[in-house]
């Protein structure tokens, strides 16, 4: 068997598929990303706590269905769009209803709320702790690229963890 792997994760590449090319042999492709609007989708919602859990669910619907996921703020900064997969964080406070009326079922990924503390302080680091969409657009090739110190997690921990938790609550409430 033949298997093509990237060299690498980075922004470029981190979205590729598995396009089968039969005889057990395989290549990585990126999803359609221009999305038709003549297909009428089922379109699911991946909701869950600001962290990386939710990019493990949408990366292997794309895989599955070779269409895009598209966030929950491009929707509502972007405008409209034919997208079938649609991350979000609501109900956190970060998180808008960006999406209007237009999904039809949820997937909602819960994850220990250590663990989405943890990486949920490292996007909000990725993207300099941005307070608005434009700016977190200007972070978003920063993303998982390099680990915080931990102080920085601590001292932001320290801060928010009680807020953080309240908010958790909120999201286990949904």
């Amino acid at each position: 068997r033949k298997i093509y792997i990237p060299p690498s994760l980075d922004a470029a590449n981190q979205r590729r598929l598995s396009l089968d090319l039969g005889g057990g042999n395989c290549k990585w492709q990126p999803p359609t990303y221009k999305v038709p609007e003549s297909i009428n989708f089922h379109k699911t919602l991946i909701a869950g706590f600001p962290s990386g859990d939710k990019r493990m669910i949408f990366i292997q619907m794309e895989a599955l269905a070779g269409w895009p996921a598209k966030d929950e703020w491009d929707f509502e900064y972007l405008g409209m769009s034919n997208h079938p997969f649609i991350k979000a964080n609501y109900p956190h406070h970060e998180g808008i209803w960006g999406w209007g009326n237009v999904a039809d079922q949820t997937i909602m990924m819960v994850r220990n709320i250590r663990r989405s503390m943890v990486e949920y302080h490292d996007i909000l680091w990725d993207i300099g702790y941005a307070k608005t969409w434009q700016d977190a657009k200007l972070g978003t090739e920063n993303l998982y690229s390099t680990a915080p110190p931990i102080e920085d997690f601590f001292a932001w921990r320290d801060i928010r963890v009680m807020e953080e938790c309240h908010w958790y609550g909120w999201f286990i409430d949904y």
